[in-house]
C-alpha cells in the first residue's frame, strides 16, 4: 500500500517537470491576469450618455423634449459604444401635436445614431451631443432635412 503512494508521488513528481504542466499552467495564468486586465479596462472606461437630467448607459430610449417627450428615439440598437463616440440606430418619432399634443399622430423614421462630445459629469465620461440622420436619406417627418441633432445635457 505504501508503494502505491510513493509511485503516486512519483508520476506527480514527473508531471510536474513535464512541458504539458508549464503550458497548462501558464494558459491559466494568462487567462487570469487578461480576464482581470479586461474587466478592469471596462470599468475605469465606462462611458455614458446624458438623458434628460440624468446619466445613462447605453440608453433604449433617447428624449429630446423632455416635458412631454414629443420628439424622441426609441428601439436604439447600439453597434459601437466608446470614449468619443457611439453609434447605432433606432426609431425617430415626433408628435405632430394637431389638434393637441395629446390627441397628436406620432410619425416615425428609421434613423441612424452618432452621440459624441464627451465630457465629466458627476464623475462619469459622459457623451453630451447627439445627430440623427435618416437611414434612407428622406426628411425627417415634419422637418425639411434628413438630419437632426441637439445637446442632450440641455434636452427638456
Amino acid at each position: 500500500m505504501l508503494s502505491h503512494y510513493f509511485g503516486g508521488l512519483m508520476k506527480l513528481k514527473s508531471l510536474r517537470y513535464s512541458k504539458g504542466w508549464i503550458v497548462l499552467l501558464t494558459t491559466v495564468i494568462g487567462i487570469g491576469f487578461g480576464s482581470y486586465t479586461f474587466i478592469h479596462d471596462a470599468v475605469a472606461t465606462q462611458v455614458y450618455v446624458t438623458n434628460c437630467g440624468s446619466v445613462d448607459y447605453k440608453p433604449t430610449v433617447l428624449i429630446k423634449f423632455c416635458a412631454d417627450a414629443g420628439v424622441q428615439i426609441s428601439q436604439i440598437e447600439w453597434d459601437a459604444w466608446g470614449a468619443n463616440v457611439a453609434i447605432g440606430v433606432g426609431i425617430y418619432e415626433i408628435n405632430d401635436c394637431e389638434p393637441s399634443c395629446v390627441a397628436g399622430t406620432i410619425h416615425y423614421a428609421d434613423v441612424k445614431i452618432t452621440l459624441s462630445k464627451s465630457k465629466e459629469i458627476n464623475g462619469k465620461e459622459t457623451l453630451t451631443f447627439i445627430t440623427v440622420t435618416t437611414q434612407d436619406g428622406k426628411n425627417l417627418p415634419l422637418n425639411d432635412s434628413p438630419k437632426d441633432a441637439w445637446p442632450l445635457e440641455l434636452a427638456g
